[in-house]
């Protein structure tokens, strides 16, 4: 079955799982059920039903044997955004486990140079752009309109918010969550689970964990 015509499965179902079903739907893809750790989340999408939790998905694979279809005909998208990177790789596995096929979200207008290093199970969203040499980790989210420039290198579970920009040469280790319009200097180094707020100018290196905010960005006082 090729992946166009595969129906879908979306953990999450906030936000991000809208986004997903707007280019999975621009895909010709049937988006089957949605799922969430949350009982108190509704389905956000019409006609779509949702089930919580790992009990949900079980019985979900259960039902799958009276509509003669098996986890393994099935893809599935982790549609968990914001800092919450480690859950949208640990969901996605989850799934990956019981024996659906993850799949990336890339948006037809997304920009990919040729010469880009894309992962596994990433989302590019409309608009990005993905610069020469740059190198996209698994599980990352590059969102609407966000630039990505020449030579940058983002680790796993990243998220890029629409119209963050990296300036060349940047890097993102694992888990770092940068903001809406947020802009990165060139060759500068953020940390693991840092976050940039939104619509900060980092000009310096940032360290492990720490949340930074303004123009110039600094260490957030809590």
């Amino acid at each position: 079955m090729k992946e166009s015509s595969r129906p879908c499965i979306i953990w999450g179902a906030t936000g991000q799982a809208k986004i997903a079903y707007d280019v999975l739907l621009g895909e010709g893809v049937e988006i089957i059920h949605l799922f969430d750790n949350d009982p108190n989340v509704e389905s956000p999408l019409a006609g779509i039903p949702i089930s919580y939790g790992a009990d949900g998905l079980l019985a979900f694979i259960i039902n799958l044997r009276d509509q003669k279809l098996r986890p393994v005909d099935i893809d599935c998208i982790a549609a968990i955004g914001g800092g919450n990177g480690k859950a949208r790789e640990s969901m996605t596995q989850f799934m990956e486990s019981h024996g659906f096929r993850p799949r990336s979200l890339i948006h037809k207008t997304a920009i990919i140079s040729r010469t880009a290093d894309i992962g596994r199970n990433i989302q590019l969203l409309a608009g990005s752009i993905i610069g020469p040499f740059a190198s996209i980790g698994d599980y990352s989210i590059i969102n609407s309109g966000a630039n990505v420039d020449h030579d940058c290198t983002i680790g796993r579970n990243c998220h890029l918010a629409p119209r963050a920009a990296l300036a060349g040469e940047v890097t993102l280790e694992d888990n770092v969550f940068v903001g809406i319009n947020a802009t990165i200097l060139p060759r500068l180094r953020i940390g693991s689970g840092a976050t940039v707020g939104a619509g900060a100018v980092v000009t310096k290196d940032v360290s492990t964990g720490v949340v930074v905010t303004g123009n110039p960005a600094r260490p957030l006082v809590r």
